[in-house]
């Protein structure tokens, strides 16, 4: 990420997701040397019955307690803890417009165990104006490596410069991973693979990788970037990798999804299957 005076913003609630997340925040900040602000949001007390009133007075003092003390003991220098009042969503959409990052955990207080993602980290995803990162524990903590999905789409390019700009600053590296189809033969009922590997396709999809990020290239040469084409669909290509990633970055939207599609089918199944941090970049 280039430097900016924009603050990471951070929805905190005092569940485990959102406190990884905000631990994952201050770490990115301590190496951006940006601004943390964690944000609690909890319900307008005029709004509410009394009972509920009090709850919501409860969390929000004591999630706000708890965000001030881990950013205290952080070492991202500069952080803040706000408590603002309204829905969750609006006001993190509200926030996330004058963010550098939108950081959110993967699930939130009240969204039951099984769902692997909550509905407030998937609308974040789909409609806030800043890139999103949903943070969830990597399979691979030790992990150095950032994967981004490229398909040449103007979000995937995106996505390439943001893995670029943090990795310039932590010294990771930058895998950008193209995932292509191989031909399949069919008869009735059956779908079959050639025995023999055509390897002037791959030939062919890993050039194409290499050219979708040529221009990246040239305005990052001090990172350790790559490029490799794998076969699969993309989503499935890029949740199996992730396994020993410490962040995948996908576009919101890649190129053959529909203009009005705010989150794309490989974001969306990126952030319910992988297994690390992964951030969209619109």
């Amino acid at each position: 990420m280039k430097p900016t005076s924009l603050p990471i913003v951070v929805a905190f609630d005092g569940s485990d997701e959102s406190t990884l997340a905000l631990h994952w925040a201050v770490d990115t900040a301590g190496r951006t040397h940006q601004e943390v602000r964690a944000v609690v949001a909890a319900m307008d007390p005029n709004a509410v019955a009394p009972p509920v009133r009090q709850y919501e007075e409860e969390f929000a003092d004591s999630a706000a307690a708890l965000a001030r003390d881990i950013v205290k003991h952080s070492h991202a220098g500069r952080g803040s803890v706000d408590v603002k009042r309204g829905l969750t969503v609006p006001v993190l959409l509200e926030e996330a417009a004058g963010a550098a990052l939108m950081v959110v955990g993967s699930r939130g207080r009240g969204v039951i165990e099984s769902h692997w993602l909550g509905s407030v980290s998937q609308h974040l995803a789909g409609h806030a104006a800043a890139p999103v990162a949903v943070i969830r524990a990597a399979h691979n903590p030790r992990s150095r490596t950032i994967l981004v999905g490229i398909d040449g789409s103007p979000a995937s390019l995106r996505a390439v410069g943001f893995a670029c700009d943090r990795a310039a600053l932590s010294g990771e590296e930058v895998v950008a991973v193209y995932a292509y189809r191989y031909p399949t033969f069919y008869s009735p009922g059956l779908a079959v693979l050639p025995e023999d590997v055509d390897t002037t396709l791959v030939d062919s999809a890993e050039r194409l990788a290499s050219d979708l990020v040529a221009g990246v290239r040239i305005d990052y040469p001090d990172v350790a970037l790559r490029s490799t084409a794998v076969v699969g669909r993309p989503a499935r290509v890029l949740a199996r990798l992730s396994d020993d990633a410490c962040l995948v970055v996908v576009g919101s939207r890649g190129r053959n999804a529909f203009k009005e599609m705010l989150l794309g089918s490989v974001a969306r199944e990126v952030l319910h299957r992988g297994e690390c941090p992964v951030v969209v970049v619109r």
